[in-house]
């Protein structure tokens, strides 16, 4: 099958496909003599795979590791197993960290809730920030998520083709 039906059985976008195919989480497909790629139903299973994991939350090394272990011949449910209690454990902490950071930022807005605003004048851009507390901060909530090598289909969609 070509790309744009291989992605619509799979449910990505074509791009995503030929990410999949750069990361090296989808084997070098068929190429006809003019250079389209073809697909098999084995591909499609695998990009649901790559699908459902990413759901889970698996980063695209985690899935590439997975497909080793089965390609090599081990089950990769444990490893899988792992990964996932970790993406729980972390989120267990991020979840802390938020209900910390919410709790503190709603004490910080009652504080201020009288404090009057500044006149245009002023040569503070807003007294309100420069009062808060440095311990008030997202700074562990906010860091972005650790980023694959390079941006993921998602992100490339307004760019050039691929």
């Amino acid at each position: 099958m070509t790309i744009g039906k291989a992605a619509e059985e799979a449910g990505v976008s074509a791009q995503a496909i030929r990410y999949y195919e750069r990361e090296g989480l989808l084997p070098a497909p068929y190429r006809t003599h003019t250079g389209y790629r073809l697909y098999g139903a084995e591909t499609v299973g695998r990009l649901n795979f790559v699908r459902q994991a990413r759901a889970l939350g698996l980063s695209l090394d985690e899935i590439k590791e997975i497909f080793r272990l089965s390609e090599s011949g081990s089950a990769p449910c444990c490893r899988v197993r792992e990964l996932l209690s970790k993406k729980l454990r972390d989120l267990d902490h991020r979840i802390s960290e938020l209900t910390r950071f919410r709790r503190e930022l709603q004490a910080f807005l009652r504080k201020i809730a009288n404090v009057p605003d500044q006149s245009d004048a002023s040569s503070h851009v807003c007294q309100l920030i420069e009062i808060a507390p440095p311990s008030l901060s997202v700074s562990e909530t906010e860091a972005p998520p650790k980023r694959e090598r390079r941006s993921g289909p998602s992100v490339r969609r307004q760019g050039g083709r691929q």
